[in-house]
């Protein structure tokens, strides 16, 4: 059975926002799991169709945490390779810092999902001379999305994936308690593009 099968569904997603809100919240539970991002079939299958267009050949992901989005991506036939400097015991994440892999695998594409906005890692993505496309999802809490990082360099170029937004999930996501389940969303996906003349 293939991972898209497993992944709930946006809609029966939403419906688990619901019932961990009338407990102790939604973002209590995602806490409890280590859970910063939720994956969806809905998701899966935007992000790995924008993945596809964006290379054929495999991509890097840094501070992968337990390697779930590289898992839910790989599924769908998008080859990913996800990294971080601690991954959990028995993940099939590859110990590395971002830094390390960065110079192992030289990828032209990377992904990072909620990388810590203190950690560093973006301005090593965006400065390491082979990166033309860094895809970042996180969550805009406060008005704030991600470091300064991203948004301070001429040499990058940035984009919202609207399409792939609309199905992101995460623990900042709020219940609004009205009929069908509707929540107020936080989470963003954006691509930051290395400007050509900048090479």
């Amino acid at each position: 059975m293939s991972l898209s099968t497993t992944l709930p569904t946006f809609q029966s997603q939403l419906g688990e926002i619901a019932a961990a809100e009338r407990r102790d919240g939604w973002l209590s539970a995602c806490e409890r799991n280590g859970r910063y991002w939720v994956p969806t079939q809905e998701f899966q299958a935007a992000f790995a169709e924008f993945l596809r267009r964006l290379s054929s050949g495999p991509i890097l992901e840094v501070c992968a945490g337990r390697g779930e989005l590289a898992e839910a991506i790989s599924a769908a036939g998008v080859q990913v390779v996800a990294t971080d400097a601690n991954p959990p015991a028995g993940s099939r994440v590859i110990r590395a810092s971002a830094e390390e892999a960065l110079s192992r695998h030289r990828p032209a594409v990377v992904l990072g999902c909620f990388v810590p906005f203190d950690s560093g890692v973006d301005e090593l993505v965006m400065t390491f001379p082979s990166v033309h496309h860094y895809v970042v999802l996180g969550a805009r809490i406060g008005g704030l999305f991600g470091s300064a990082a991203l948004w301070n360099d001429p040499a990058w170029t940035s984009e919202p994936l609207r399409h792939v937004s609309r199905w992101m999930l995460t623990r900042h996501d709020v219940w609004l308690g009205a009929s069908r389940q509707k929540i107020l969303q936080h989470g963003e996906a954006w691509r930051f593009r290395r400007n050509t003349e900048s090479h």
